[in-house]
């Protein structure tokens, strides 16, 4: 499937009008290797700094030349690789953090912490400009860092992963492929049969879930079992505490479902070894709960009865930076978003700029903001409530898979964007 739908082309256009002048015609990268950047991002709820903890290379693809500069401007942080000389745009990625998440909690208004975070690009043949900026809530950018890098340098290393037991679970036909990555965790090496059944089981229930459905040729699905000392998953409500790989854990931010992991190097020093457009942990757990960060990982525990449910909804952040619909859950987030300003996420809208969003995909007698009554059951419109607030955020459809498990699917905006990601990454 090759037809690059509307929204694609829509946000092409916005990087394309938007100031951005793009060098594609000199040999800048070596796109068959990869430069990984390492950082801390460190500050309390008013504040954040971003520092460089390690620079490495090593062989393997993260992108493709038609791949350079991503239109998904989804997340509040951002990096751009430019030409010192004549600032062209080189590469360009969105992504979002925990950090920002644990921003916005209580606890980040009486102290200060760290968090790590990766960032990966393809190698660069020269010395290149690294600019990582971040917008605040307020909408202001903020550049947390600008330097030179230089893939040759002393200070950058060459790393070599460990290998662990490689098991392609779906293989695409097209020749070319979005490529998703499960990694164990939890699962000691006598049990990496248990994973590889988990993770097959997981991989059909996205297969089958739209647009996943109509892109299964084009997606690639590997898992890596690789092992942990003990079987299982950290439960600080319960004094649960396992020696897991990349220790893994509920109760996130105070959260009781909210699973994840705060060892994002150990993740990517794991999934250097194979492609990894997106990488989602699979927790060796029966017990309810997931996570998901846009173009940062996934993570969903394997044998809950909702775990393939989770996954894509958790999947639905993490791969196609799509936002929570839902508005009366456990969040503890203190006004996760400005409703002065527009969310990232593109099934999110405070209204402050709708046309940006998903009003092409509005029948002509849809009102704004749109009356939840039973005649705009099954269509797209603009329903107040979303984005952990009940006021002044809106979604698309009264039902989706980013707003509850009960849904059948995910809605017609969801659908769109998730279809322009598989795209874009399918196009090698």
């Amino acid at each position: 499937m090759r037809v690059v739908s509307r929204i694609l082309s829509a946000l092409f256009l916005s990087v394309l009008f938007s100031g951005v002048k793009v060098d594609s015609d000199s040999p800048n990268f070596d796109w068959s290797r990869t430069l990984r950047v390492d950082l801390v991002l460190a500050g309390n709820s008013q504040y954040q700094k971003a520092y460089v903890a390690a620079i490495k290379r090593y062989t393997g693809s993260v992108a493709s030349p038609n791949q350079a500069v991503s239109p998904f401007e989804y997340g509040d942080y951002s990096f751009t690789l430019s030409d010192i000389n004549t600032g062209d745009t080189l590469f360009l990625r969105s992504f979002s953090t925990l950090f920002e998440e644990w921003q916005t909690l209580d606890e980040a208004k009486e102290r200060e912490r760290a968090f790590q975070q990766t960032i990966e690009m393809p190698l660069p043949l020269k010395k290149v400009k690294l600019a990582l900026d971040y917008r605040r809530k307020d909408g202001s950018p903020d550049r947390l860092i600008d330097e030179v890098l230089d893939s040759g340098n002393y200070s950058v290393s060459e790393f070599i992963p460990n290998r662990h037991p490689e098991r392609i679970i779906h293989k695409a036909t097209n020749s070319a492929s979005v490529n998703f990555l499960f990694l164990a965790e939890g699962y000691r090496a006598e049990e990496a049969e248990l994973f590889y059944n988990d993770a097959a089981k997981l991989s059909q229930v996205l297969l089958d879930t739209e647009p996943y459905k109509s892109y299964r040729n084009a997606i690639t699905i590997r898992a890596i079992a690789v092992p942990s000392v003990e079987s299982g998953y950290d439960d600080p409500n319960q004094n649960i505490w396992k020696n897991t790989r990349f220790s893994s854990g509920f109760n996130t931010f105070g959260v009781e479902r909210y699973l994840e992991t705060e060892a994002c190097w150990d993740i990517y020093d794991v999934a250097a070894q194979a492609p990894h457009d997106h990488i989602i942990l699979i927790v060796n757990s029966d017990k309810y709960g997931g996570g998901g960060i846009f173009n940062h990982f996934s993570i969903v525990t394997a044998a809950h009865p909702m775990s393939g449910v989770v996954m894509v909804h958790e999947m639905g952040h993490g791969f196609g930076g799509l936002g929570d619909e839902y508005f009366n859950g456990e969040s503890t987030y203190n006004n996760f978003y400005n409703k002065q300003i527009e969310p990232r996420q593109p099934n999110l809208t405070t209204l402050v700029a709708f046309d940006s969003k998903w009003k092409h995909l509005l029948a002509g007698d849809i009102p704004v903001p749109t009356p939840a009554r039973a005649q705009y059951k099954n269509v797209t419109a603009v329903f107040e409530g979303g984005g952990y607030q009940r006021k002044g955020v809106y979604r698309p459809a009264m039902e989706c898979r980013m707003r509850t498990n009960e849904a059948e699917g995910f809605c017609e905006v969801c659908k769109e964007v998730l279809a322009a990601s598989l795209e874009f990454f399918s196009d090698r």
